[in-house]
C-alpha cells in the first residue's frame, strides 16, 4: 500500500505528534465519545472492511477490531508518532500514514468509514468528505464526530474580553458548514446532530494545559495578549464561567451519519 503524501497543516501535525506518548493519559473524553460511536456502528450490519480516519493512538480502531474480528480494519493518521503508539497496542491492524484529504485506497473498498473527533482539523471539509465517500462501497456509511464551533466558547470569550481587539481566532466549523460540506461531497440527506458536553477544570490554565496535552491547542490566531491580559482572562473565566468546584468548558460534539 503506497503512501500518497499531500500538503498538510504542519502546526496541527506537530501538535498531535508531540502529544502522542501522553495522549492516552488525557483523552478520556475522546474515548467516551468513541465508545458511543462504536455503539452506533454495532446497530448496523457487520462490515467486511472498515476504515478509521484520524485514528490517533488507535482506541476506536482496536475496539472495532475486537468487535468485528473477521473484518478488515485499517486505521489512518497523519502523525507517525500517533501510529507508532497504536502499533505497540495492536500490531496486526494495518496502520497507514496518510492525510484524510487524499486517501491511498481504491474506490469503493470500505463498507464503513468512521472518524472520531478528527475531521474538524481538516483544511477542506468538502475534500475529506469526498475522499471518504470515494472509498466507500455502494450503500456504505460514514459515521463520524467532530468538535464544533462552540467548543471551548468560554475560553475564547474570556481571552477576547481580556483585551478587546488583541486576538483573532480561526474557529472550528459549525453545524451548517459541516452539513453543506457533506452535501457538496455527494452524500444524500446526511443526518447531523449536535450534543454539548460540559467538563470541569480547576481553572483556565488547567484547561489550556489539557488542550496542549492532547495536541488540540493549535487553532490559528493573530495577536498577542501578554501576561497582564492573560491574568485578566483567567479572572474573567473564573467569574463568568464557574462550574462545580472549578470552571466549566463546553465541548460541542457534532454527530454525522451519512449513506453513500
Amino acid at each position: 500500500m503506497e503512501f500518497m503524501p499531500v500538503e498538510m497543516n504542519d502546526k496541527i501535525k506537530q501538535g498531535f505528534s508531540a502529544s502522542a506518548k501522553k495522549y492516552d493519559l488525557f483523552s478520556g473524553l475522546h474515548r467516551e465519545i468513541a465508545d458511543k460511536l462504536l455503539d452506533k456502528i454495532k446497530e448496523g450490519p457487520k462490515p467486511s472492511a472498515l476504515l478509521d480516519v484520524g485514528c490517533g493512538t488507535g482506541y476506536l480502531t482496536i475496539k472495532a477490531k475486537e468487535y468485528f474480528s473477521g473484518s478488515k480494519i485499517i486505521g489512518v493518521d497523519f502523525s507517525q508518532a500517533m501510529l507508532n503508539v497504536a502499533n505497540l497496542k495492536h500490531d496486526s491492524i494495518a496502520w497507514v500514514l496518510t492525510d484524510a484529504h487524499r486517501l491511498p485506497f481504491s474506490d469503493g473498498c470500505f463498507n464503513i468509514v468512521v472518524s472520531n473527533l478528527a475531521y474538524q482539523w481538516a483544511n477542506d471539509l468538502s475534500q475529506v468528505f469526498t475522499e471518504a465517500r470515494r472509498v466507500m462501497a455502494s450503500n456504505g456509511i460514514l459515521v463520524c464526530t467532530l468538535f464544533g464551533y462552540d467548543t471551548c466558547q468560554e475560553l475564547f470569550q474570556s481571552l477576547v474580553e481580556a483585551k478587546p481587539g488583541a486576538l483573532r481566532f480561526v474557529r472550528l466549523p459549525d453545524e451548517l458548514q459541516i452539513r453543506k460540506a457533506l452535501v457538496a461531497s455527494g452524500f444524500k440527506s446526511p443526518r447531523v446532530d449536535v450534543e454539548c458536553i460540559k467538563r470541569e477544570f480547576k481553572d483556565m490554565h488547567e484547561l489550556m494545559a489539557w488542550l496542549k496535552s492532547i495536541g488540540a491547542n493549535h487553532l490559528s490566531r493573530q495577536g498577542f495578549l501578554g501576561p497582564g491580559a492573560m491574568s485578566r482572562a483567567t479572572d474573567i473565566y473564573r467569574e463568568r464561567f464557574s462550574y462545580l468546584q472549578g470552571v466549566g468548558a463546553t465541548f460541542e460534539v457534532i454527530w454525522v451519519y451519512a449513506r453513500k
